[in-house]
């Protein structure tokens, strides 16, 4: 039981190096100003929600208006839509969340069962301004979750990357 114990301990210990690796890779992005963590919860698997994460964090026009400080929840809405795992949009809740994590800190809602929290887009606005922030979108239909980080798309990642 005491090897069990330690082999716990270690798998811990080697989870949490890994993700801290993989966030300075992240936030080591050329020109990035922004480390966005996107939670997809409530999916029927996780690849499900994999799928549905990635497409987000790959969208173009969502790493855009991150960059802009803009909280457009409609083209996140979108990347989910498109990245062909079927779900029911007046079942969405999705929120933003600022870093780092703490009680002072908790989920802002932004879409409750698809319907839109039109009263806190303040503090939307507020949240997607800051160098780090979460996406958290639940589909409310299973146990499936998947967490990926991803940043936003700058002026200067474009200039820094074109050809000469």
């Amino acid at each position: 039981a005491k090897q069990t114990g330690l082999i716990a301990r270690f798998n811990i210990a080697v989870a949490q190096v890994c993700g801290r690796l993989a966030d300075m890779i992240v936030s080591d992005g050329e020109r990035a100003t922004k480390v966005v963590e996107i939670m997809v919860t409530g999916t029927q698997t996780s690849k499900e929600a994999e799928r549905i994460a990635r497409a987000i964090g790959n969208s173009l026009l969502v790493k855009t208006s991150w960059y802009g400080s803009d909280p457009n929840w409609g083209r996140i809405a979108d990347a989910a839509g498109y990245s062909g795992v079927a779900f029911r949009e007046d079942q969405l809740d999705l929120f933003y969340r600022r870093h780092p994590v703490s009680t002072r800190h908790t989920p802002v809602a932004v879409l409750n069962k698809g319907t839109p929290a039109l009263r806190n887009v303040s503090k939307w606005k507020s949240i997607v301004a800051q160098p780090r922030f979460s996406v958290i979108l639940d589909l409310n239909a299973g146990t499936g979750a998947y967490r990926l980080l991803s940043t936003d798309l700058s002026e200067g990642y474009v200039r820094f990357n074109m050809s000469e």
